[in-house]
Formats: structure tokens, sequence, C-alpha cells
């Protein structure tokens, strides 16, 4: 058996892997390893559990502490164009850290609504997720950034609301420097306290035609906190659809199934459930709930989110 001393060498220091997840990353390790998180419920009665997601390591080179960037999947899971996302960020001097939300639950996706994830859980991943790569040689704590797409954007927004940081971070980190989110889910839900805002600015890039995470909510969610004095902005990418930076939808496609809350409002309340418009519970069920969404890339669009991307984080990374 393993002697105390070693096995504290191991968390402290080589970033074994205890109780399902990996306690550290001061060895500078890179690829892929499991984070230990929680899995809140999305049932009325059902309870938190412990739970088990992946992370993916990328570092550009050189040996400088260099900024981070987390990476939030879709509804879809890791596809194709996320893992070229982490790769852009590297090529923008950056650690991208890819974190698989769904595999780790059992779970394919979440865009039909059939088997959920909540925003809650990965929430809970995304700080988890930072409080590993404060522990990482090559990476500036201070300077640790969020970039998600439709529903991870969701996720992004939520994670820059102090309400949710009181709520899933934990210890004496800071909030992330920077969120980014690509035509994100969410942003018709209205928040308690929205100007509660902590950590660096977020910016939104969407797209005119988006039929499934209307840009009309988001020109909303960015006026409401502007309106407070906020750091938050949105870019408008004319005509362009959801999943624009996409190349396998270079033939539009619409996808029948998937679940659409874009005619919903929600609104937040003091437990922090939602209600809708109606005044019940907010779910899959609520009237406003339609199926039905299309995706479509758009080489143009996609081209010039890159560029904008680097812009903001080049701008919100510089301050610190």
């Amino acid at each position: 058996m393993r002697s105390l001393p070693a096995l504290i060498v191991c968390v402290l220091l080589a970033g074994c892997a205890t109780s399902g997840g990996v306690a550290t990353l001061a060895d500078g390790r890179t690829g892929s390893f499991p984070i230990l998180t929680r899995t809140f419920p999305t049932a009325t009665g059902a309870v938190e559990q412990p739970g088990t997601v992946t992370g993916d390591l990328s570092v550009p080179g050189g040996s400088d502490r260099v900024p981070a960037v987390i990476v939030l999947h879709s509804c879809s899971g890791v596809t194709p164009n996320v893992t070229e996302w982490a790769r852009a960020l590297n090529r923008m001097g950056y650690v991208a850290l890819v974190l698989d939300s769904f595999t780790g639950r059992g779970v394919n996706e979440v865009c039909t609504g059939h088997t959920p994830v909540s925003v809650g859980s990965r929430l809970a991943d995304v700080f988890r997720a930072q409080e590993l790569l404060v522990t990482h040689p090559r990476i500036d704590p201070g300077r640790i950034g969020v970039l998600g797409f439709s529903h991870g954007g969701w996720v992004t927004l939520w994670a820059s609301q102090a309400w949710y940081q009181r709520r899933f971070m934990r210890g004496t980190l800071p909030p992330p420097a920077a969120y980014a989110a690509f035509y994100p889910a969410g942003c018709n839900a209205r928040l308690i306290n929205e100007a509660d805002m902590a950590g660096g600015p977020v910016r939104i890039f969407h797209g005119t035609a988006d039929d499934w995470t209307t840009i009309d909510h988001c020109r909303e969610w960015v006026a409401r906190r502007r309106a407070a004095g906020k750091d938050v902005s949105l870019v408008e990418y004319e005509g362009a659809r959801h999943a624009f930076d996409v190349p396998f939808f270079a033939r539009p496609q619409r996808f029948a199934e998937v679940v659409n809350s874009s005619g919903c409002a929600m609104f937040q309340q003091e437990d922090g459930t939602f209600i809708d418009a109606g005044g019940k519970r907010f779910s899959g069920a609520s009237p406003c709930m339609t199926r039905g969404a299309s995706m479509g890339y758009d080489a143009r669009a996609h081209q010039q989110s890159v560029a904008d991307l680097r812009a903001f984080f080049e701008q919100a990374f510089s301050r610190r």
C-alpha cells in the first residue's frame, strides 16, 4: 500500500486521479483527464449527485505563462468544430480546455430534450475546471476565460452572473476574466439582480438569421445590462444562421425534432426556479416551447468571428 506521505505528494504535486478526478495539473500535463464535479437535478424531487466529466487540454508553444480558455460545447456535445476552436485558441497563444459535460454523464445530446443536463451541472463543471487550470504551470491563473456555443453559450452567460457564482463557485478564486458566447440559448431568461455581474467583460457573437436562439432576445439581454453600466456587447453577423461556424452545415439543414424555446419568456424566482409567462414553472412542456430549427454555415461570418474573438480576448486579457 502506498504510504500516506507518498499519497500526499501524489495528490499535491503529480496530478494523480483521486476520487474519480484529477486533483491538480501541477505536473504540466496536456491531453484528456477526468474532472470531479456535481450533477444537479433537472426534475422536481431529484437530488444532486457526484459526477465526473472530461477535460481535454492543449497548449501553445513556448514556456511562458499564458491565458487559458474553457471551451463549452453545444447541445450536441463535443463536435469537430469545438476541437477546431481549441486549435484556433492555441494559435492565438492561449491554452484551451475543451470540457465534455455529457459523456461522463451517459448523455449524447440534449438538443431534443429527451435526456437533459442542467445548466447548473455545467456551471459546476466550469468552476471545477477553473480550479484545476490555476494549478497548471503554463497558465496565468488571473487570465482564464470562458467560450461557449449555443447551450454552452447559455452556461457562459450565466457564469458571468454573481447569483450563479455564489451558488457554484467555492474557495477564493476570482471569477473568470472574460466570457464569450456564440449564438447562446438563455438570453430570454430574466434573472434576479441581472446587473450583479462579476469578472471580466461579456461578448455575444450572433447571426441575425438564427431561428433557434433568436437574436432579439440577446439584444434585450445586452441592452438591460448596458443600461446598468456593464461591459457587455453583441457582435452581429448579418444573415448568418445558428452554427454559422460549423462547416458541416455548408448546406443549411432544418432539424424537426430539436426543442426550441425562442418563443418563451422566463423569469427567475427567489429560489432559483423559473416561471413562464403564464405564471407556471417553466419546463420543456411549457406552452411556449416548439420544435424545429435550422443550422447553416457562413464562411464570411466564421472568418470574421475568429478575428473578432481574437480581438476580444486580447483586450480582455490585457487588462489583467
